[in-house]
């Protein structure tokens, strides 16, 4: 595989708002950015970008195999999900598609913005409801009550609602605690 980095010029920034004013001006080719950026998360980046009409190409990079992650950040507008495990080969060959037009994403993403029957067996398992795990998603991923109640479309009444029958369901009294509850549980 040719090294199409050799003559590439790279530029970096160390949180959301120095991505989103260089982005703004549309002068590169790629982006390669981090979903858990410092000030503005890689989600909200992401909105931003598309109302600044942002043309510049991007591929999210991240730790997460949330297929949660994956979905949201493709229907936000970016090309491409990437891990941060990926060795060198897979980022250049990413990078290459997206340039090419093609989004990139892990392969065993069930490809819709639908929780898979995994997730909804897990929901029902600790007497959750499906939108109740969307709730305790937004949470883990650190939305406030408003960001989830904008997010999901439900009034902030509703989310507050919502998170008090996820404490009861995993029988803890704090984000955190649910949060851990949940990953102890085995919610992916």
């Amino acid at each position: 595989m040719k090294n199409i980095f050799s003559d590439v010029e790279f530029e970096c920034v160390s949180n959301g708002h120095q991505a989103l004013e260089k982005l703004s001006n549309n002068a590169y080719d790629v982006a390669l950015i981090d979903l858990r950026l410092p000030g503005i998360d890689g989600f909200s980046l992401l909105e931003e970008l598309s109302k600044s009409l942002c043309l510049t190409p991007i591929i999210m990079v991240t730790a997460s195999e949330d297929p949660w992650d994956v979905d949201k950040t493709l229907e936000l507008g970016a090309m491409g999900f990437v891990s941060k495990s990926s060795n060198g080969k897979q980022i250049q060959h990413a990078i290459e598609s997206v340039l090419r037009g093609e989004i990139v994403k892990p392969s065993n993403n069930n490809q819709s913005n639908t929780l898979n029957s995994t997730s909804t067996d897990w929901a029902s398992q600790h007497n959750l409801t499906i939108r109740q795990l969307e709730v305790l998603r937004l949470i883990r991923h650190g939305l406030s009550n408003k960001a989830i109640a904008e997010q999901l479309f439900l009034s902030l009444a509703t989310v507050k609602t919502h998170i008090v029958a996820i404490f009861q369901a995993l029988g803890t009294q704090s984000r955190t605690e649910a949060i851990k509850k949940a990953q102890q549980l085995g919610l992916d």
